[in-house]
């Protein structure tokens, strides 16, 4: 519990003016309270009621079975006709109340909780507070009358009264407020305080229902509409660039050497280029151009026609002259 939830000084002062009053009987009137499981039964009868409905409810069941064995067979529906459909928690009281029967039951085969008797203080209160269903209240009230254990035992109902008596600043857990309550009294006035604070209970009125908390609606979903916006210019800067090679897988080592064998070696493109100069200059040392060929070709041709011409000029002007 936290602190400052809780004030001393007002919790003593509400006690006080309460006054000394008789401890209720452990299993109610008419019952000397020696048997846990009869204590077990009255306490959760007394579990967020009063003492006058707890007795009331009590002799109906006394009434109404042969051993609490029977208690434990009936219908929690059937204990709810016993009690009445009115009394406080009626349907899960009932539950609870045949839930921890059954789990005695299971662990020692039949409803008795006599082999506490003999257990050590730590042993009775984890086995009572293991039992399945049973709720802080009654477990430290069973604690309380039958195994000599120091503790208040609290309900939600003893919570509520204290919070409007301004003892309590806010709610809280009714479990954490009975360690509280236990550590602010010595053990030797432990059932005095109780008797107290019993007496409190039943002589306040009702505490109004505690404010269920609603349920959280969830956000509806806002249709979002996209507006058409036109596409940015491409622009590739030194970051996009050295992203897009970044995002670019890298070949493997083994796949480069692979594609290294398979692929014919190529040579440079200069020094390919220096290799057909060569050859072009050698070819031409060697064997004359076809340009400078036809050039001679021509030459001799122009030289044959020339003497021809020569010559038949030559035979004309013979022939042409007169006889001496």
């Amino acid at each position: 519990m936290k602190n400052g939830v809780a004030d001393v000084a007002k919790l003593m002062k509400l006690v006080k003016k309460v006054g000394v009053k008789d401890p209720v009987p452990s299993a109610g009137a008419s019952s000397e309270g020696k048997d846990p499981i009869e204590v077990l039964v009255y306490s959760f009868l007394l579990w967020e009621a009063t003492a006058k409905q707890a007795d009331d409810a009590m002799a109906k069941i006394r009434g109404s079975i042969v051993d609490f064995n029977d208690l434990r067979v009936f219908l929690p529906n059937e204990i709810v006709t016993l009690i009445g459909a009115r009394y406080p928690l009626a349907l899960e009281r009932a539950q609870r109340m045949k839930t921890s029967l059954h789990s005695i039951y299971l662990g020692q085969h039949a409803v008795t909780l006599d082999h506490l008797a003999s257990a050590g203080k730590r042993d009775a209160k984890a086995l009572i507070e293991a039992l399945e269903g049973i709720p802080p209240y009654v477990s430290a009230r069973v604690l309380q009358r039958c195994f000599g254990v120091h503790v208040i035992p609290v309900d939600d109902r003893l919570v509520d009264l204290l919070i409007e008596a301004k003892v309590l600043s806010e709610i809280v857990d009714s479990g954490e407020l009975s360690s509280w309550m236990s550590r602010q009294v010595k053990s030797a006035d432990g059932l005095a305080f109780e008797a107290t604070i019993r007496a409190f209970v039943d002589d306040s009125p009702k505490p109004p229902k505690r404010p269920t908390p609603k349920p959280v609606k969830k956000p509806e979903p806002v249709e979002v509409i996209e507006e058409e916006v036109a596409p940015p210019a491409k622009t590739t800067s030194k970051k996009a660039a050295s992203k897009i090679d970044k995002s670019v897988k890298k070949i493997p080592a083994s796949v480069k050497k692979a594609a290294a064998k398979k692929a014919p070696a190529k040579a440079p493109a200069k020094a390919s280029a220096k290799k057909t100069a060569k050859q072009t200059a050698k070819k031409a040392a060697k064997k004359p151009g076809r340009e400078e060929s036809r050039e001679k070709d021509r030459r001799q041709e122009g030289h044959e026609k020339s003497r021809q011409e020569s010559c038949e000029e030559e035979g004309r002007s013979k022939v042409s002259l007169p006889p001496r």
